[in-house]
């Protein structure tokens, strides 16, 4: 089966390092500038590979930051989307197409486009094993740190969002004791239909994670939204969203939290063919998603939000073909297990 991974630049860096005259432009005048290539212009295909010699899959990255995604006019960006899906579509006769970063909230998590008569090809979000990934890694860390979940407070940031509203959904069940974080008060009618009890806040004040012992964040912001000293003292953070939600020094001003690259998956035999800026054997959930998806055959859309039926699906998927959680590193770097067990000393 054919599939294609979409996504972006991360950063302006990875922006000025794909053009020859990069580094002599200010990034403003680099971004207005791509900003102007038209919509089958604004792409292209970064590799080609195959998977275990049952799946060929390629890579297309749009030309664009995580700055121009979330602040150019919300129709020039989908149609720039869109050009590469049908790209993938027509051109490389793909079955598949993953929505990579924030690609995903741009069209609704996928509806949008499975909306589109021209858009003949199934699409996936790739939210749903992400999520099943980051509530493995939070009950991992938790499990490592010795902490009793009905003791401990879970802050969710983007708890809305559709990762966010899964591991809400999950951790509600659970009744663990959440703080819910969204920026405006309506995003919370959507999780409303579902939460049950009453042990959980809900705010639109990020700095409430103050008293979380572990927070979870997947949002669709650009740039870091938790500041250091939003975080309550030897703090646990697994950050999902990419770009990511934590400031890059957070290890250096905040030694005592626990910062935990979310989404991360072992890939053992798994070339892209690419850098992708992770660890080596190391792919994100989502693009993991996808790739199940192909080895399975499965020809299904899978968008909006999550369903939970289908995200114990993908955990008995990645069971099958050997990908599992991958070793907790913070920005790359392997996260020693002395910080887990400094946290069993405190807590006992």
């Amino acid at each position: 089966m054919k599939f294609v991974i979409l996504g972006h630049f991360i950063s302006g860096k990875d922006l000025k390092k794909a053009f020859p005259f990069g580094k002599y432009l200010p990034l403003i005048i680099l971004e207005i500038i791509t900003s102007l290539v038209p919509a089958k212009k604004s792409f292209r295909v970064v590799s080609h590979f195959n998977v275990f010699e049952k799946a060929e899959g390629w890579m297309i990255g749009l030309a664009m930051t995580p700055r121009q995604m979330m602040f150019l006019p919300k129709n020039l960006v989908r149609g720039k989307i869109l050009q590469a899906v049908l790209f993938a579509q027509e051109k490389l006769g793909a079955e598949v197409l993953m929505l990579g970063a924030l690609t995903s909230p741009l069209t609704s998590a996928g509806k949008w486009l499975t909306e589109n008569p021209k858009v003949k090809i199934k699409i996936t979000t790739g939210n749903t094993y992400t999520a099943a990934a980051t509530i493995e890694a939070a009950e991992k860390a938790l499990a490592l740190a010795n902490l009793d979940l009905s003791k401990i407070k879970l802050a969710i940031v983007g708890a809305a969002g559709v990762i966010g509203q899964a591991l809400t959904k999950y951790f509600n069940q659970k009744g663990i004791n959440l703080i819910l974080v969204e920026r405006s008060p309506e995003k919370f009618e959507r999780l409303k239909p579902f939460l049950t009890g009453n042990n959980f806040k809900l705010t639109c004040d990020i700095k409430n994670i103050i008293e979380a012992d572990i927070v979870i964040t997947a949002t669709s912001h650009p740039e870091a939204a938790i500041k250091p000293d939003f975080l309550k003292k030897n703090a646990i953070v697994v950050d999902v969203a990419e770009p990511p939600d934590l400031p890059k020094n957070i290890n250096q001003v905040r030694p005592d939290v626990i910062a935990i690259d979310g989404g991360r998956i072992l890939w053992k035999k798994v070339d892209l063919g690419m850098d992708i800026n992770l660890p080596k054997n190391t792919g994100f959930a989502c693009m993991t998603e996808v790739i199940l998806q192909a080895l399975e055959q499965c020809q299904e859309n899978f968008v909006g939000s999550v369903d939970m039926g289908h995200l114990q699906r993908t955990k008995a998927w990645a069971e099958k073909w050997g990908f599992k959680l991958a070793n907790f590193t913070s920005f790359n770097k392997i996260v020693p297990l002395e910080k887990f067990n400094n946290l069993k000393q405190k807590y006992g």
